[in-house]
């Protein structure tokens, strides 16, 4: 049980920070109503920003998600990927490919982190690999968020910023499915597949 509270302590302050900026940029705008002309826009922006940002939280947590189209995964990924500096690209699979409910939301919580690992931005790139998926960060600079590698050699993490990981390993082996970083020595990708 302590370690749930700590997950949902975490998301908590996850969700906070992600939804701090947009929140603080809408109530900037509003002030300045009536006073700059690009007041109404900017604030129409970032109410934007932040429904999206919303909708993915929802997506990923579960809430409603049923089976989503490759298109619809993409969608709910832009601007969330490397604080949006990267984008998500479906290498060799069509947008109307249907995920299966429990995969969708391990490949949004996997493809936010492998955007993680592209500090200066890139391309996510998302295929298909047997029965499961591969999620590889292709840009500049790659470095892997410090809690994902932790996590699968077993240690304990928490945090805010460990929260996506730690959810996608809960979801995963609720599903049944495995995560792993591949190749071990200097990972490239990360990998998703049933057997958990």
């Amino acid at each position: 049980m302590e370690g749930g509270t700590s997950l949902a302590q975490d998301l908590c302050a996850r969700l906070c920070h992600d939804m701090v900026g947009p929140l603080g940029t809408v109530g900037a705008a509003l002030d300045l109503l009536g006073e700059e002309p690009e007041a109404p826009a900017l604030a129409q922006d970032a109410a934007a920003e932040l429904r999206r940002r919303l909708k993915f939280w929802r997506a990923a947590c579960g809430a409603g998600t049923g089976p989503l189209a490759v298109s619809g995964l993409t969608a709910l990924l832009e601007g969330m990927l490397a604080g949006g500096r990267a984008r998500l690209v479906a290498e060799a699979m069509p947008a109307e490919r249907v995920l299966a409910a429990p995969v969708a939301p391990l490949l949004l919580f996997g493809a936010v982190l492998v955007g993680e690992a592209l500090p200066r931005g890139g391309t996510v790139t998302l295929a298909a690999q047997g029965e499961g998926f591969v999620l590889r960060p292709e840009g500049a600079m790659r470095a892997w968020p410090a809690a994902l590698p932790a996590l699968l050699r077993g240690e304990a993490v928490e945090g805010a910023r460990a929260a996506p990981a730690l959810l996608l390993l809960r979801l995963a082996a609720a599903a049944g499915w495995r995560v792993a970083l591949a190749p071990e020595s200097e990972p490239d990708a990360l990998r998703i597949a049933p057997g958990g």
